[in-house]
């Protein structure tokens, strides 16, 4: 059956017995919505460009959403992981007691085993006589984003720590 300006009716549903009366609101309404929607069509196209343009978009941003809270996530573990194994490292770097010897070696160990048991890639240095830099890098597989051919994400955190000691004490 053809519809308005000769056009094919698509998946509107049931559509009103020949003499019924139909609002010309009603009508209005119905044939403005499958217009915009694409149901109304010549050549059997199915989805207005209009609709099509839309729901990319909306995956889109529903990617940017959700992937995009996955990596601000992973970049505040990054951050958090280096942070402890600095810690982690100036606290076994600290002489004992009444010592004045930092051990940056031992620091350096300590801070590596600490992203070991965290399961957590990343570099280990020594700065100067007292201090430890650390690097981590994690990667992390993406949810909405993978749809269009974005797998993964890279994250780096870094922290830097120093040995706080008062010689004699």
């Amino acid at each position: 059956m053809t519809g308005l300006w000769g056009r094919r009716w698509r998946g509107l549903g049931a559509r009103p017995e020949r003499g019924a009366s139909v609002s010309v609101l009603t009508a209005g309404f119905m044939v403005s919505a499958a217009l915009f929607l694409g149901l109304v069509v010549d050549g059997g196209a199915s989805v207005s460009v209009l609709t099509a343009g839309f729901m990319v978009s909306a995956a889109l941003f529903l990617g940017l959403v959700v992937d995009g809270g996955a990596k601000a996530s992973a970049v505040n573990r990054a951050d958090a992981v280096a942070q402890e194994a600095a810690r982690a490292g100036t606290q076994a770097a600290a002489p004992a007691a009444g010592g004045a010897t930092v051990d940056v070696a031992q620091g350096v160990a300590a801070a590596q085993s600490y992203l070991g048991a965290a399961k957590v890639p990343g570099v280990v240095t020594a700065e100067g006589a007292d201090g430890i830099h650390v690097t981590v890098t994690i990667t992390e597989p993406t949810k909405v984003l993978s749809l269009i051919g974005i797998d993964h994400f890279t994250t780096t955190g870094t922290a830097d720590a120093r040995v706080l000691y008062a010689k004699g004490t």
